[in-house]
């Protein structure tokens, strides 16, 4: 019969388990994404050092002490992923054990968007829809709850808030 959550994670993915090497794409789309919002970072902060934009301390401090305090939050928590509790396999490859809550894939893009419409707000949007696909693949690959995704993402708000607003 299955628990509520399996026959949920049954019903978000079965059109993708239809479509073959929908697996492969979910997976691609993710990894590219995340790769995306990095590289858009990178080149940002790039640009900011070479054109002498004395923003650059900030935009690189406030994701990392960001970063930092998701993975101690994580690694406190050890909150198990759903393929762990249920009879389910996630479409997106993953081994790790634990560590589920908050997603940090999704935590590092919301606060990389969060940075990015900081310094340039039609670029942020953009990495927005970015993470926002990130937050959706994550939960539809079966590697996270829903309730991982909006953890990050109310974390990666909350950091930013405080990063490049009240400070």
């Amino acid at each position: 019969m299955g628990s509520m959550y399996e026959r949920f994670y049954r019903d978000i993915s079965s059109a993708l388990r239809r479509i073959p090497r929908a697996g492969r794409a979910l997976n691609l789309l993710d990894k590219g994404l995340v790769c995306l919002i990095a590289g858009g970072y990178a080149f940002e902060l790039c640009h900011m050092l070479l054109g002498g934009d004395g923003r650059w301390m900030r935009f690189a401090l406030v994701p990392a002490a960001g970063l930092a305090i998701c993975t101690a939050i994580r690694a406190a928590l050890n909150a198990p992923r759903p393929y762990e509790l249920f009879d389910i396999e996630p479409l997106i490859e993953k081994k790790t054990a634990g560590k589920s809550l908050p997603s940090r894939h999704v935590f590092s893009a919301a606060v990389i968007a969060c940075a990015i419409a900081w310094v340039d707000p039609s670029w942020g949007a953009a990495a927005w829809g970015a993470t926002v696909a990130v937050a959706a693949a994550r939960v539809l690959g079966g590697v996270h709850f829903i309730r991982d995704v909006a953890a990050a993402l109310a974390l990666a708000l909350v950091v930013s808030a405080v990063g490049f607003r009240l400070i």
